[in-house]
């Protein structure tokens, strides 16, 4: 089974996933990806625009990049 990593970034924060766990595919990592930036961006983006969630393969090779963002445009 593939191993993957999580590592988060939030403003000029970022957070590296020293163990990563096994999912079943690529699609797996997007999912709990999903999961993981949805629920860290109710916490965080109040305070920065952007949650990041960098998907690493069991090389650390970059595979996907999941991004959940808050944008605020106002009108007068």
């Amino acid at each position: 089974m593939p191993h993957f990593y999580f590592d988060v970034r939030a403003g000029t924060e970022v957070l590296s996933d020293p163990d990563g766990f096994e999912l079943d595919s690529l699609e797996g990592a997007e999912q709990e990806a999903t999961q993981t930036a949805l629920a860290l961006g109710r916490d965080w983006l109040p305070r920065t625009r952007e949650v990041c969630v960098e998907v690493r393969d069991e090389w650390r090779h970059l595979r996907l990049i999941l991004s959940v963002a808050l944008r605020v445009k106002r009108l007068d």
